[in-house]
């Protein structure tokens, strides 16, 4: 089957290279904040490949919106009438900026002017690495492509907290035997593969303890978003407004159990997309040049050897796609 309306991807990106972002941030920095890692704001250079690949892997896209706080990739070829900047003035309000939280910002992006009802929200990590269609991220029928899952939270940082926020919003307004039920289709099907044994294992526990994440691009829609967050507009509110991510957030995620559980979604096999972290570097530079899966997550991790690591994979994205994209000068 064809889909047959717009699909736009959203990405976010921020460059800690700039002087004037790193002198903001460290004004806020002395706030008491949950979160202060490094990591979470470095720049790998990789981001011109992210649109080198969405040129060559999906030319399908409608529009791309790129959210900043203003920055511009000094690569980016704003002139190409496919692409916007969207600034965090323009999608936030004024006593939220500057942020410097990926939750405030990924629950603000349903606000971009002009955004398709039917969108993909990537994070500046996730690369695609082979072709895609349009019904990969959506069915015919406009549900976003996912995968089902339980599983459990097994806490060892703060991080957990924010999953614990997302699904307790879930519990507060659905009933965990009545989804299954009415979802079991979802929920145990041949494109789940191991993740069915995760479900079976915690199907008679009484509440949802957690879906399973996958770090993956996610398929929403426009109106998911605004079901989600108004089921909890006082934690919306909260996170939206807070500058650093803390431990009361709720996050995008919580958008994607929604629409699991209201059965919003068509099943896409588990292994569609791979997580990785730059310590992984072999098997990301294997995914490169001969991937097993669509697309892959380069998460950034504490390591001695970033300048190393991040050249060795820069050159295999290099080898892969060495022409320029239209997107770029």
């Amino acid at each position: 089957m064809v889909v047959d309306f717009p699909i736009d991807f959203v990405v976010t990106w921020v460059d800690d290279g700039d002087l004037a972002w790193r002198k903001e941030k460290n004004e806020y920095q002395s706030l008491d904040h949950d979160d202060k890692t490094e990591t979470r704001f470095r720049d790998t250079g990789f981001f011109k490949y992210w649109f080198r690949a969405v040129n060559e892997y999906a030319p399908w896209v409608n529009h791309i919106y790129l959210v900043t706080n203003g920055q511009v990739p000094t690569f980016l070829n704003l002139e190409n009438d496919k692409i916007t900047l969207v600034k965090h003035t323009e999608i936030m309000p004024s006593d939220a900026l500057p942020t410097f939280n990926s939750n405030a910002i990924e629950l603000s992006v349903r606000n971009i002017k002009g955004l398709s009802e039917h969108f993909v929200l990537f994070n500046d990590d996730m690369f695609l690495v082979k072709s895609v269609q349009p019904t990969d991220f959506f069915s015919a029928d406009g549900k976003a492509k996912d995968t089902a899952g339980l599983n459990e939270v097994m806490p060892v940082e703060n991080f957990d907290h924010l999953i614990a926020n997302n699904i307790t919003i879930i519990n507060q307004n659905f009933n965990k035997a009545e989804v299954l039920k009415k979802q079991w289709r979802l929920f145990f099907n041949w494109k789940n593969g191991p993740l069915n044994i995760y479900t079976a294992l915690l199907y008679f526990f009484p509440r949802f303890s957690r879906l399973y994440d996958l770090h993956v691009p996610y398929s929403l829609t426009k109106k998911n978003c605004s079901a989600f967050f108004n089921m909890a507009p006082s934690l919306h509110e909260k996170t939206v407004h807070s500058r650093f991510r803390e431990i009361t957030d709720i996050t995008i995620w919580g958008v994607r159990y929604y629409q699991i559980v209201s059965g919003e979604i068509s099943p896409r096999k588990y292994n569609f997309g791979k997580f990785y972290t730059i310590n992984d570097k072999d098997k990301v530079i294997s995914e490169i040049t001969n991937p097993k899966h669509y697309v892959i997550d380069i998460n950034d991790a504490d390591t001695d050897n970033f300048e190393q690591i991040t050249s060795e994979i820069t050159k295999a994205f290099g080898e892969r796609l060495p022409q320029k994209s239209p997107y770029e000068k």
